[in-house]
């Protein structure tokens, strides 16, 4: 049996991604006590981008690893306060926030989620227990691999981004259960012009095997499969929220930001606006402003 150790805090934060760790830079500068939660590593979905060209003050762009990079010096030189701890469950109960975590349970008076999002899971093609350590949602961990084939489920940005990441030491497909890409248009001309990338429409997997080490790509209404050694699933990302009952998310004093409550708009410099304003907003409500 663990011992839990109870502490409180102003605010408490749930997620060290770009969101998170520009709401804690902002509070530290006013002052206001902390806490950073982050259960895997810190950086979100920015581990895995290619390139981030649209952040202002990089005319080149920069990669999402090397920005994570960045990020980590920014947070030691700032001295953030972040702690590798999942959240488990979140209660209110007299004007405070209950926060358990895989190690202790916090108190704070404000929450600010920033726990991103968490990717859909196809029900086709059935995921077995046997092939689960060669499928992945996320390519961060795949970033040293070479000569390998790899398949990418999926047409949207992601999709074409964690090809044009990988394409570079590995041969690529990305297959497309339908006809309409998802993609951004200059996402779409890069692909277009890298022979190591293959694309498909109206592909189905409809079951996965191991033939050789490698997975057995068994397409729908097709009498041939694909080999290859690794494959992606990048069908659609959804909201964080597995430790917190959604009712609570009304309360005035809980705050979205980043990822998580943006939909669609998953944008590094939106998330990063958040964090920023959400901060100023918390330091506005401290002060009666």
């Amino acid at each position: 049996m663990r011992l839990m150790v109870s502490k409180s805090t102003n605010v408490i934060i749930i997620g060290a991604g770009p969101a998170g760790i520009a709401c804690a830079i902002q509070l530290k500068r006013y002052n206001i006590d902390y806490i950073v939660f982050e259960k895997h590593e810190m950086g979100g979905l920015l581990k895995n981008a290619n390139l981030v060209e649209n952040y202002p003050g990089f005319p080149n762009g920069i990669s999402g690893n090397k920005f994570v990079q960045l990020l980590k010096k920014q947070t030691r030189n700032n001295k953030i306060n972040i702690k590798l701890e999942t959240v488990e469950n979140v209660e209110w109960a007299k004007d405070t926030f209950n926060i358990k975590t895989n190690i202790n349970v916090y108190h704070s008076k404000y929450l600010v989620i920033a726990s991103g999002t968490k990717p859909f899971v196809p029900k086709v093609p059935v995921i077995c227990d046997d092939v689960k350590k060669m499928v992945f949602f996320e390519i961060y961990k795949l970033g040293q691999i070479k000569n390998k084939d790899i398949a990418i489920i999926g047409a949207g940005d992601c999709a074409f981004d964690y090809a044009l990441n990988l394409c570079v030491n590995n041969k690529v497909i990305i297959l497309n259960r339908g006809n309409q890409i998802k993609a951004l248009p200059i996402l779409q001309d890069r692909v277009s012009k890298v022979a190591k990338i293959k694309y498909f429409d109206n592909t189905v997997v409809q079951e996965i095997g191991t033939i050789d080490k490698q997975l057995k790509l068994i397409l729908k209404n097709a009498d041939e499969s694909i080999l290859v050694d690794y494959l992606i699933i990048a069908i659609g990302r959804k909201p964080n929220l597995d430790f917190i009952d959604t009712n609570l998310l009304i309360n005035p004093y809980v705050f979205q930001i980043g990822d998580v409550k943006n939909g669609q708009f998953r944008q590094t410099a939106i998330a990063v606006g958040d964090g920023t304003f959400t901060a100023m907003n918390i330091y506005s409500i401290l002060n009666n402003k």
